[in-house]
């Protein structure tokens, strides 16, 4: 499939898109799998297959998203978990010690969110790693399913 900023335009692409689209591939792209694995996540997919698709192309690939999205969510849920509850934590502190500086808010703002930072680092730190291979199996199954729906 043969993708062209004309086309876009046409389409009624919305403006930061196209100027992507343009910076990434000039005029036009000629789509293969390695081209869609590399963007994935740089476009508006949910847009490109309502108006790129047939309805029997959108709905094979929405099928084979929804197994994968629901794989995502189950790999990063503990990673997640913990980073929710670490934020939780730190929340609840943060809240406790900022209730008796209320007049000297600017200042103690400062040196709470200071601690925040430092006390959620590990979490978020941890949660970052964790998902990044869940996260390139979903773009990289996502990037699979569009090329099949779109060879189909």
């Amino acid at each position: 499939m043969i993708v062209t900023i004309q086309k876009l335009k046409n389409l009624r692409a919305c403006e930061s898109q196209r100027r992507l689209f343009e910076s990434k591939f000039g005029e036009s792209v000629e789509l293969s799998l390695d081209i869609i694995k590399d963007n994935i996540n740089h476009f508006d997919i949910k847009w490109f297959t309502r108006y790129f698709l047939s309805e029997k192309q959108r709905k094979a690939y929405n099928e084979a998203v929804t197994s994968t999205l629901k794989a995502y969510d189950e790999a990063i849920a503990p990673a997640r978990k913990a980073y929710d509850e670490a934020v939780e934590s730190a929340l609840k502190a943060y809240d406790e010690a900022i209730a008796p500086a209320q007049k000297a808010y600017n200042e103690a703002v400062t040196s709470i969110l200071k601690a925040y930072d430092e006390a959620i680092a590990p979490a978020r730190k941890a949660y970052n790693e964790a998902v990044v291979p869940a996260q390139k199996a979903y773009s990289e199954a996502r990037a699979s399913a569009l090329w099949l729906a779109i060879n189909s």
